[in-house]
């Protein structure tokens, strides 16, 4: 079996290549994951925190770059946990989708008291992006 280099460098290099077009997608399926009944820590679902936190009218949100959780004084065990799990595997899981975690310079959860759970991000071209997170329950 003979291999092309030449075929084999192009088809690395289309999969590794820097998408910001994916950053939307990528975005989403982090959200979307973190909000999810896949994310169970410590004996528990981390939206059952989170919506604990939401009904009481609070505004949440998650700094994916910097860890930080708003409002600090409510952050549970459970969902430090969480967001520590899902801090560490960032790099990889944009870098599934093409997406450099270095070409983002702002990435934030949101949750608004009264309204809908968001991502958003900011990359390196000062591009804003916003994509609404489906409800999990």
């Amino acid at each position: 079996m003979q291999i092309d280099l030449k075929q084999l460098q192009r088809t690395v290099a289309r999969f590794t290549k820097m998408k910001y077009k994916n950053i939307y997608s990528a975005m989403h399926n982090f959200g979307a994951s973190f909000t999810s009944l896949m994310n169970y820590m410590l004996d528990g679902y981390v939206i059952d925190d989170l919506t604990s936190i939401h009904n009481q009218r609070f505004d949440i949100e998650v700094d994916w770059l910097s860890g930080s959780f708003v409002p600090q004084s409510m952050e549970s065990a459970r969902i430090r946990e969480s967001i520590d799990c899902y801090c560490s595997s960032l790099k990889q899981q944009f870098a599934q989708q093409n997406v450099d975690v270095a070409s983002i310079v702002g990435l934030r959860f949101h949750w608004p008291a009264g309204g809908r759970k968001y991502m958003a991000a900011t990359d390196d071209r000062g591009k804003a992006y916003k994509i609404y997170v489906n409800e999990s329950k």
